[in-house]
């Protein structure tokens, strides 16, 4: 709590907001004098007079700032010495409604909380910390043996791993989504004939992207060989965006539609999976599936945060 910002301002005694003792947690009976450094330090005066009361008006025990501006990748206690704070005082950082703290690596979280804070640290969240979305999977190829990979998987939101006092009434932490997985091709070995050749082949659609942070997420790309006439070619997976996730692109499918490639798995929103590709209609062989990549989580190191509000979350909590 600070001091008054009018009126009059005493080195000791018990009344707080007027007590500089009170303010900086010592005894409000002990001995304190003018040029005590934890008293200077309050008074933002480091050598020569100090002017009594004004030099103590408004001021707290304790370092207040705020991200104002987009960050990636960042860290809280890098952010704060950067922006003056003297690594020993209290610190109270705000993220401002409207602000992205993303990532834009899965393996790297948006914000990350740690290192030394002696007098403690809180954190209000009015923005948004953003894990970075997995990408989608390709589609199925065609052939014998082929198959789809997995969507990948998103990226946490925010690492704690030093003691700290969370507010996020107003704003949202998010695990990233999950990549969807690549749709399943369709092999046509002939009727009556067997073993492991292709006459035609259909692919299969890509998986969408994860809803991300800034930091878009890819669609995977439709699988490839595709031979023989089709109604339709398979198609990429869209990416995913803050706004929201990118959808699976559709498999190949024969002339009349009978048979046809399985869609891209869509990608997952926020700190959920993406879905599994689409398997194909069954007919001679058919190329796996991929599965869709996990949801990232919205916080690791959660033993570590006292919440004031938990508000908003994403994704696991560990």
């Amino acid at each position: 709590m600070a001091l008054n910002s009018s009126g009059p301002i005493s080195l000791a005694g018990s009344t707080t907001g007027q007590s500089i003792a009170v303010e900086l947690g010592l005894s409000a009976t002990g001995t304190i004098s003018l040029n005590d450094a934890a008293v200077r330090t309050l008074a933002e005066v480091s050598s020569g007079a100090i002017i009594m009361p004004t030099n103590f008006y408004g001021k707290a025990n304790e370092y207040a700032f705020s991200i104002s501006t987009n960050q990636v990748n960042a860290n809280l206690r890098t952010l704060a010495i950067n922006a003056g704070w003297n690594q020993s005082t209290k610190l109270v950082a705000t993220i401002n409604g409207g602000v992205y703290v993303y990532s834009n690596s899965t393996g790297t979280p948006g914000l990350t909380i740690n290192g030394s804070f002696p007098n403690g640290v809180t954190l209000v969240n009015n923005g948004y910390i953003l894990g970075m979305g997995g990408d989608g999977s390709a589609g199925c190829s065609t052939g014998y043996g082929a198959s789809a990979g997995p969507g990948s998987s998103g990226g946490t939101a925010l690492s704690v791993s030093s003691a700290v006092t969370i507010d996020n009434a107003s704003g949202v932490i998010a695990g990233g989504g999950g990549g969807g997985g690549g749709g399943s091709a369709l092999n046509d070995g002939g009727v009556g004939k067997s073993g492991p050749f292709t006459t035609f082949g259909w692919a299969g659609g890509g998986g969408g992207g994860g809803q991300t942070g800034l930091s878009n997420t890819a669609g995977g790309s439709q699988g490839g060989g595709t031979s023989g006439q089709r109604s339709r070619d398979p198609q990429p997976g869209s990416g995913g965006t803050v706004s929201g996730a990118g959808g699976g692109g559709i498999g190949a499918a024969a002339p009349n539609a009978s048979f046809a490639a399985g869609a891209g798995g869509n990608g997952g929103s926020w700190g959920s999976s993406g879905a599994g590709g689409g398997g194909s209609r069954p007919y001679f062989y058919n190329g796996p599936a991929g599965a869709g990549g996990s949801g990232g989580n919205a916080i690791t190191g959660n033993s570590n945060i006292t919440y004031i509000n938990t508000g908003t979350r994403y994704g696991g909590i560990s």
